[in-house]
């Protein structure tokens, strides 16, 4: 009976329905072709032309270049199915519309201005060993670079959720939150207690959270609930049956905003998992920020960026974005990114940073899905002396993306990187940290994804105490890692390496 129970659940679940209706709808837009190319040898020759056109075009185009192997191979060996297919879904009406609303926001919310250095105003930073990476940042994705505001790095999500919950109790204005999880759960409860005390202080009270990945977490009770407490609350790109490739961009940013003067990120969700209350794949291994001050108001920023996209009203950013500087040097610059912008801003920053060390880089990272750019990097840096480690997951929680991520070993081996597997479970922190000048507190994946279909942020530190914390965290990580050896790689069977080489095929869709 349980076994009927859960089979009757997962196919009236929304998830399983809004699926099989997109999957009807993409069927009855591809059968006729199918039909009329197994029915005409000419039909058949010219829907081959056109793929092979296709084919071509998508050779030359540098946008999403690591997704256009796969499309070839789609295009070539199923033409009649695969070109309706890739018109389809890369120039959907829907998805096109989408993408510009969040230009267009973006735009916007750009104009409005929020302190901190500027690329003009940079050069006050120019003896820095990273102001390149200041600059392209500055420049590429309206992201200043911040004095006055005070840092303080969690190196695991025990110690960053009770300060979370003391600093959500201090809030006298707002609360804006925006996560890709959210699940039912020991903090979550604590953190809507909170939030139902606050509604009640007349303390305005936002959320937003990624659709998709909370579809199976969350129950149809919990906006009405929120909503009924006064919190404004709502999913961000909804699920919805229709062929539409902008459902493919999901919001995997960590932001929290108390006041405009007290910010949180990093990689921590509000689930269970993340601050080890609940076992998934053993100890989950972590890291949160706290800024206080000016910097803040670019997490306010990129969250009203974010609002504006899904709620539709006029907004008065200005009266959210708060400047109440902090005693601190240290030189702070959050940024974010989004699939629907022109240039890659994860992805940039980690290669700028693997390519600008000198001495070091270390790198924390839960998948490691390397394309071409970034596995030339990593070489280049380790067989040029620089000192590169990486630290990676023993624990998976997806096995056909950890068996890409270990594809990767013995090339990185071979170039003198330092691979090292986190035994005691799973690593979801994404820091970078780089010749005690520079460390990166990100939401950013080293995968595909992250660099490409989702909406992410992160921060840039350059202050000697935060890196100092970062690198001794690293070490203790590094401590209770197993490091992989080219023997232990040479001793990998042949069919797991096939396997791996083959799934390495599918890494831009992982």
């Amino acid at each position: 009976m349980q076994v009927l129970k859960r089979i009757r659940d997962i196919i009236t679940s929304r998830l399983f329905v809004t699926s099989f209706l997109i999957l009807l709808q993409l069927t009855a837009l591809i059968l006729p072709f199918l039909f009329l190319g197994m029915r005409s040898v000419y039909i058949h020759t010219f829907v081959g032309l056109i793929s092979t056109l296709i084919s071509l075009s998508i050779a030359n185009d540098e946008k999403h270049a690591p997704f256009h192997a796969i499309w070839i191979i789609v295009l070539l060996a199923a033409p009649i199915a695969g070109w309706p297919l890739y018109v389809i879904l890369r120039y959907n009406k829907q998805a096109g519309k989408a993408s510009r609303r969040c230009a267009t926001v973006s735009a916007n919310l750009d104009k409005v201005p929020f302190g901190g250095f500027q690329p003009d105003t940079l050069y006050a930073c120019k003896q820095h060993p990273f102001h390149r990476e200041m600059l392209h940042l500055a420049s590429s994705c309206n992201a200043p670079v911040f004095t006055g505001t005070t840092t303080r790095y969690f190196s695991n999500g025990e110690s960053f959720y009770p300060v979370y919950l003391e600093e959500l109790r201090k809030a006298k204005k707002f609360i804006f939150m925006e996560y890709f999880i959210i699940n039912e759960g020991f903090l979550w409860q604590e953190i809507k207690q909170i939030l139902a005390e606050k509604c009640r202080q007349g303390v305005e009270v936002r959320i937003l959270y990624d659709d998709i990945a909370t579809i199976s977490k969350l129950t149809r009770s919990f906006r009405r609930e929120l909503r009924s407490m006064g919190v404004q609350v709502y999913p961000f790109n909804p699920f919805r049956a229709a062929v539409d490739s902008f459902m493919n961009y999901r919001d995997h940013r960590k932001i929290t905003v108390i006041d405009g003067v007290v910010g949180f990120t990093g990689g921590i969700n509000l689930a269970d998992e993340y601050i080890n209350k609940i076992e998934r794949f053993g100890y989950w291994k972590d890291a949160g920020l706290m800024l206080k001050g000016s910097a803040v108001q670019a997490l306010t920023h990129t969250f009203l960026k974010s609002w504006g996209f899904v709620v539709k009203e006029e907004q008065n950013p200005q009266q959210y974005l708060i400047d109440m500087p902090q005693n601190a040097d240290s030189l702070v610059q959050p940024f974010c990114d989004s699939p629907t912008g022109p240039i890659r801003v994860g992805r940039n920053t980690y290669t700028s940073l693997i390519n600008g060390a000198q001495k070091y880089v270390w790198i924390t990272a839960p998948y490691l899905i390397l394309e071409n750019e970034m596995l030339n990097a990593l070489f280049l840096a380790a067989t040029s002396g620089v000192d590169v480690r990486i630290i990676t997951p023993h624990v998976a929680d997806k096995w056909y993306v950890h068996a890409v991520t270990r594809s990767n070993y013995r090339a990185l081996i071979k170039a003198g990187v330092k691979v090292y597997e986190y035994t005691p479970g799973f690593v979801h922190a994404k820091l970078i940290v780089t010749d005690d000048a520079a460390a990166m507190v990100a939401t950013t994946n080293f995968d595909y994804r992250s660099f490409y279909a989702l909406f992410e942020n992160g921060v840039m530190l350059y202050g000697q105490d935060v890196i100092s914390q970062i690198k001794t965290d690293f070490i203790d990580t590094m401590d209770k890692s197993l490091q992989y050896t080219m023997e232990m790689c040479q001793k990998t069977p042949r069919i797991r390496r096939a396997v791996r080489k083959m799934l390495r095929i599918f890494s831009p869709f992982l």
